[in-house]
C-alpha cells in the first residue's frame, strides 16, 4: 500500500457500509446449519479481514438476511448516505474477500462519484448486478 493510501485510511472515518447476505447459498446447498452457508462464511471472513487490517473506522460491515440476489449467491452491497449503492453477486469467501475489501476502500475514497469498472478489482468487474443512485 502506498504511503498516501495508508495516510488516507488512517485519517478517514467513513459512512461506507458493506452489506453481506448471510443467508446466501446455491440452490443445492443445505439450509442448515446456517453457519455453513457460503454467505455466512463470506461475512465471517470479511469481518476477520476488517479487524486484521484495522478498517473498522472505514468500513461498517452489516450482516443482511437477504439481498434478493438468490440466482447469483453470494451477494453483497456497498453503500453510503450520499453515494451510489453497488450490488454484486457471485462472491466467494475463499477467493474474493480481499478483493471486496479493496473495492470498498476504492469506493470510500469518493463515494459520491461512480465506481468505474477499472477501479474495481478484476474479479469484481463481471459480478456487478447493478447500481442505485443516491
Amino acid at each position: 500500500m502506498s504511503d498516501s493510501k495508508a495516510e488516507f485510511l488512517e485519517n478517514r472515518a467513513s459512512d461506507c457500509t458493506l452489506h453481506v447476505c448471510t443467508s446466501c447459498r446455491p440452490s443445492n446447498f443445505p439450509r442448515e446449519p446456517k453457519e455453513n452457508r457460503p454467505g455466512f462464511r463470506l461475512h465471517r471472513e470479511l469481518e476477520r479481514l476488517i479487524k486484521a487490517g484495522n478498517y473498522s473506522d472505514l468500513i461498517n460491515l452489516q450482516a443482511t438476511e437477504c439481498l434478493s440476489l438468490c440466482p447469483r449467491p453470494c451477494g453483497i452491497a456497498i453503500s453510503s448516505q450520499s453515494g451510489w449503492t453497488y450490488l454484486f453477486g457471485d462472491q466467494d469467501a475463499n477467493l474474493d474477500a480481499q478483493a471486496i475489501i479493496d473495492c470498498v476502500i476504492s469506493y470510500s475514497e469518493e463515494p459520491t462519484k461512480p465506481l468505474a469498472r477499472h477501479q474495481r478489482p478484476k474479479n469484481m468487474r463481471a459480478s456487478i448486478l447493478g447500481r442505485v443512485p443516491p
